[in-house]
């Protein structure tokens, strides 16, 4: 577990009872827990109190070497305010009310989110503005924050283990491209929480923490 606590310390910031990132002056406490929630959001604008989530995804592993995986969800979000929404926004998510036709309520997804990952350390790609909608959206649904007092940033450790000249920059599709990646697709939240969880595994694979993610 000290090999692990200290691959993932780069990226840990330390959280607030409500799930709000605190500065990152702010020492953060123990990183590993038993399981990270690696997510990624798609959302309607950048404002978490103007603008809503309208898709999210997550994939849960364990705290273990080579980060095993124990389960996924993802689906899209039905907007309620669709009218506020910023529309390059929209264009990058790839919104379109018939593609939407089947999203779920905002407290529906949120709710089948903390069934697949309560407890565990949220953990993302360049997480500050998902981790602000998290937030907001427990707040809205009136959850108290239902996942660990720490999240982790995979950029950050992407940034501590990656050489000049293994990346041109540190976008997650640049970089999941780099390291041979395949992915799902792009901006589509669940297909990005795996595209996020795959560099994790192969950033782990670098710094000696095992090979394959079997169960």
């Amino acid at each position: 577990m000290d090999a692990i606590e200290t691959f993932l310390q780069p990226g840990v910031r330390a959280l607030a009872e409500d799930g709000a990132l605190l500065p990152a002056s702010e020492p953060p406490a123990s990183a590993a827990g038993e399981a990270l929630l690696v997510v990624d959001l798609e959302m309607s604008g950048a404002n978490p109190r103007e603008h809503e989530v309208i898709d999210i995804g997550g994939v849960l592993a364990k705290t273990a070497e080579a980060f095993p995986e124990r389960g996924s969800w993802g689906s899209r979000v039905r907007p309620l305010h669709i009218g506020t929404a910023d529309h390059a926004a929209l264009k990058v998510a790839g919104y379109a009310p018939k593609a939407w036709r089947e999203a779920v309520p905002l407290e529906e997804a949120f709710t089948r989110v903390v069934d697949l990952g309560r407890g565990a350390t949220i953990a993302g790609w360049g997480i500050s503005n998902d981790m602000a909608f998290l937030a907001e959206t427990a707040r809205r649904v009136g959850i108290p924050w239902p996942f660990a007092p720490v999240a982790i940033d995979i950029q950050q450790i992407a940034r501590r283990l990656l050489l000049k000249g293994d990346v041109d920059r540190f976008n997650l599709g640049h970089v999941a491209d780099r390291l041979g990646i395949g992915r799902l697709g792009e901006h589509g939240a669940l297909a990005d929480a795996y595209a996020t969880y795959d560099v994790l595994l192969k950033l782990a694979e670098r710094a000696g923490l095992g090979g394959n993610a079997g169960p």
